[in-house]
């Protein structure tokens, strides 16, 4: 009779700790890591001008819920001093850009955003004030871009103009140097996939809408959850 009064108090804790492990275990098996997207870039660039808005506006809706994208600066590092292709002021505007992304942490889209914002509207080809980010005479737009997605203009200020916004960008160019020496150089934006290239040169001038569905299903393929979202099966 004890026996049977204990089988009857502890049964609903039994089921219910069995019914609560099932969940756990389904969550478990369904978790999946979220694909990287890499884009090796220039502020100046063009075509990388364009890609940051096309991502933003097409990317990011279909396949933002499984990836995200990480960024890498195009320079060289000269002893200690990183020389960017379009000239010092490029190398402004990447810093400017690289402290963005310190600052916003594993948030991809505060500091895309901000890239977007600060480019202003983007034409088939460039941005209409892509070319002038980063001038230190006149940084109105940047520290309105910077209150407009979140950033605290104060600390992104303090980077771009101290020694942590140099040597992000030093960081940027020695990664950026092994992915040019693996892969060589076609132009930019280069875009990895879970490490494997994408893209190497990413020709807006000639850009087609097959680019999109292609990269969107680049990171399906690569993505191994369930939970894949409707651009998938698109």
């Amino acid at each position: 009779k004890l026996q049977f009064l204990y089988f009857i108090a502890f049964t609903p804790f039994f089921f219910l700790h069995k019914k609560m492990m099932s969940v756990v275990f389904a969550a478990f098996a369904m978790a999946a890591p979220l694909v990287t997207v890499e884009t090796f870039t220039e502020s100046y660039c063009p075509c990388s001008g364009t890609f940051h808005s096309e991502y933003l506006n097409h990317i990011v809706p279909a396949v933002g819920s499984i990836s995200v994208l990480n960024r890498s600066w195009d320079g060289r590092n000269d002893n200690g001093t990183v020389k960017c292709f379009h000239g010092h002021h490029e190398c402004e505007a990447n810093t400017l850009q690289a402290c963005a992304q310190h600052l916003s942490g594993d948030n991809y889209i505060t500091w895309l955003n901000y890239t977007v914002c600060i480019n202003g509207p983007c034409k088939h080809v460039g941005c209409e004030h892509q070319y002038s980010v980063g001038d230190s005479d006149s940084l109105k737009r940047e520290e309105g871009c910077a209150t407009a997605v979140g950033l605290n203009w104060d600390d992104l200020n303090s980077c771009f103009k101290s020694d942590l916004g140099k040597q992000l960008l030093i960081k940027d160019a020695d990664y950026d140097k092994k992915v040019h020496e693996e892969y060589g150089l076609e132009g930019l934006p280069i875009v990895k996939v879970n490490g494997k290239m994408f893209s190497k040169f990413w020709d807006c001038d000639s850009f087609e809408s097959s680019y999109h569905s292609n990269l969107i299903k680049a990171i399906c393929d690569a993505y191994t959850g369930d939970d894949k979202p409707a651009a998938c099966s698109a």
